[in-house]
């Protein structure tokens, strides 16, 4: 999976350890595309959720969403959670 080492490098660039900040990783399968999203999450306590889209998976990746979950949870030290 080239793609899955892409969007870890990006969540590396865009994960900046703040105070009071609560970082997560979202795996969210759309139905209607057939494809799996990949989204950034940053809650700072008092403020809105920020959510940035960073990348998609094919459909066919649905099945292995567990194992795509362990894999970016061990490289990039998120919580990931799938939706």
């Amino acid at each position: 999976m080239n793609d899955l080492t892409e969007i870890s490098e990006k969540i590396k660039q865009l994960f900046t350890k703040q105070h009071n900040t609560i970082y997560t990783i979202r795996l969210v399968y759309n139905q209607y595309d057939d494809e799996v999203n990949i989204f950034f999450e940053q809650h700072k306590i008092g403020f809105p959720t920020k959510s940035k889209a960073i990348g998609r998976l094919p459909g066919t990746c649905q099945n292995q969403l567990l194992d795509i979950k362990n894999k970016l949870q061990q490289e990039t030290k998120v919580t990931v959670m799938i939706k």
